[in-house]
């Protein structure tokens, strides 16, 4: 009951202010090395793409690997929040909510989702929205409940603050939404599950979607 009111209440909402300030310096590094992981694995389909769409894109920590990475590519960086919506070098930054993306139809070769689609306040119509607008593949990366402890505690030990690493397990991991309600959703938006896989360092499960 306390993961299902803390989800509700206190995670679906954009970063702003302290927030954002707080998750771009002191929570986002942890992930670490994973954004490479990430586009390791799609390597071959952003080869031939021409859009990326990065969802919740926080700091962009992704969107600017991406774009140094393929520079053919047309990355955007999506999110609702003031302080995160900045155009930087090589990606075009867009204001604005998962639920009404500002998009045409099939107009997105590639989406991913980084620790964002809990934050949305509504993840189905999220989900239908990117079921409109990508023609490709939508990859979610979620922090997983279910991870073991090893996983949580190594992303814990690299966070910004002791009250940060105390409150990581129990009340950020342990309150994400779980890959099998996800899947479901994503299921009921029109999404098909191609895989899961758990990733090897970080305390997250990646869902790839078509």
């Amino acid at each position: 009951m306390v993961a299902a009111w803390l989800d509700r209440f206190l995670y679906r909402h954009p970063f702003e202010g302290a927030s954002a300030r707080r998750y771009a310096t002191a929570e986002r590094p942890a992930f670490g090395g994973l954004d490479d992981r990430l586009l390791d694995g799609l390597a071959g389909a952003l080869a031939g793409a021409r859009r990326l769409l990065d969802l919740g894109a926080g700091p962009q920590t992704l969107a600017a690997r991406a774009a140094a990475r393929f520079p053919a590519l047309a990355v955007i960086a999506l999110d609702p929040s003031r302080d995160f919506a900045r155009a930087r070098a090589g990606v075009a930054a867009v204001r604005a909510a998962g639920e009404a993306l500002p998009l045409g139809d099939a107009a997105i070769d590639v989406a991913i989702c980084v620790s964002s689609i809990r934050h949305v306040r509504d993840r189905a119509a999220t989900l239908r929205e990117l079921r409109r607008v990508v023609r490709g593949t939508l990859v979610i990366v979620e922090l997983d409940p279910e991870a073991e402890p090893a996983r949580i505690a190594a992303h814990a030990s690299r966070l910004g603050s002791p009250l940060l690493r105390r409150a990581f397990g129990p009340l950020v991991v342990r309150t994400a939404p779980p890959a099998a309600a996800i899947t479901a959703l994503a299921r009921r938006a029109g999404w098909q599950l191609a895989g899961r896989r758990d990733d090897p360092e970080q305390p997250v499960y990646v869902l790839e979607l078509r």
